[in-house]
């Protein structure tokens, strides 16, 4: 009897040591970590105390609130990750932190701009060059690179990206706030404006991120993440490099403006999200140029974005594009392109 009590508590023991190390050993076909997945080039999801604007504040009844259809939804980004194979980011940051969008349609082709973020804490200049991408909405392959690692001899932070009335010509938004003109066929700078010359100062990486043209007013409007505020300025494009200030106003409190688009109807599109940028804290909001607010459109969870930093709605109005500036960090996508029905 002992004899058969020993073999079963060798059994059991044997049992218990083999479950233990089942239990360490990750599963058959667990595919290795990504670039940067563990945790040295990762950085924390939006929420873990790294947003500006993390105001809970019911929004104003008075705002009409719907949720964006993504019905049929398609992503892009592709392009975007050859460019970081390519040299962008120098082996330092390996994700293209796309911050706007603007479509030429005549080509069927998306540019896209690759913000900087400091992998590094502190550390904002050892990650270039940083590039704006053309790239086509057929296949998603580079057509063009437009690569940066300074500007004029100054650092750069481009964030946003929007046409004006020049044909050939992209106006880009600096986090240094400044404003560049660049010319698409040569790939040159032409022209900077400086919005330190209206006195706009800002914390470091919380100056313009994101910027519209209206061809409505003739004026640009530029988000400043650091205040949470949209200027409205007249930059003079006949000549100069002389900036004015029109007119400021600010988003619904504890919202910041991550992207612009001014619509051919007057309005002011916003793409914006706060805290952990959970169901109901990435928004897009409809303005009247004068600062009214009009309607905010939920962007679902299902959509799996997790910076919603962009934003464009093509001529015909077919399709709103959505930029996701950390995507691709968690296995997201860079660009989102929604059959778009003005929900408001």
């Amino acid at each position: 009897m002992r004899k058969y009590i020993l073999i079963l508590l060798t059994l059991g023991l044997s049992l218990i040591l083999a479950g233990s190390t089942l239990a360490q050993r990750p599963p058959q076909g667990t595919p290795p970590p990504r670039p940067g997945n563990n945790g040295e080039n990762r950085p924390p999801r939006p929420g873990d105390g790294n947003q500006a604007n993390t105001s809970s504040e019911p929004m104003d009844d008075s705002i009409v609130q719907v949720t964006l259809n993504i019905t049929g939804y398609e992503t892009f980004g592709a392009a975007l990750a050859d460019q970081i194979v390519a040299g962008d980011g120098a082996g330092i940051d390996n994700y293209f932190r796309n911050s706007g969008v603007v479509i030429d349609e005549e080509q069927n082709a998306y540019y896209a701009v690759n913000g900087v973020h400091p992998v590094n804490q502190g550390d904002y200049t050892s990650y270039y060059p940083k590039s704006i991408v053309m790239a086509s909405l057929e296949d998603d392959s580079i057509m063009e690179v437009y690569a940066f690692s300074e500007v004029n001899g100054h650092d750069v932070d481009m964030e946003a990206l929007t046409y004006a009335e020049a044909e050939n010509t992209l106006y880009v938004g600096d986090e240094y706030n400044l404003i560049y003109e660049l010319d698409l066929p040569t790939g040159n700078i032409l022209r900077e404006w400086d919005l330190a010359d209206i006195g706009v100062s800002t914390n470091v990486d919380k100056g313009i991120e994101a910027m519209t043209y209206s061809p409505n007013t003739g004026y640009f409007y530029a988000g400043i993440q650091d205040t949470g505020s949209i200027l409205v300025l007249d930059l003079s494009l006949d000549e100069g490099t002389t900036v004015t200030q029109i007119d400021e106003f600010q988003l619904v409190q504890g919202w910041a403006p991550s992207g612009l688009f001014a619509h051919a109807d007057g309005s002011l599109w916003v793409v914006s999200m706060r805290g952990g940028g959970q169901e109901g804290n990435q928004m897009i909001f409809n303005y009247a140029t004068d600062g009214t607010p009009l309607c905010a459109i939920r962007i679902p969870s299902e959509l799996g974005m997790t910076r919603p930093d962009g934003i464009y709605i093509d001529s015909a109005d077919e399709f709103i594009y959505i930029v996701d500036s950390q995507g691709p960090i968690y296995d997201g996508h860079s660009l989102y392109r929604i059959p778009w029905s003005n929900p408001c």
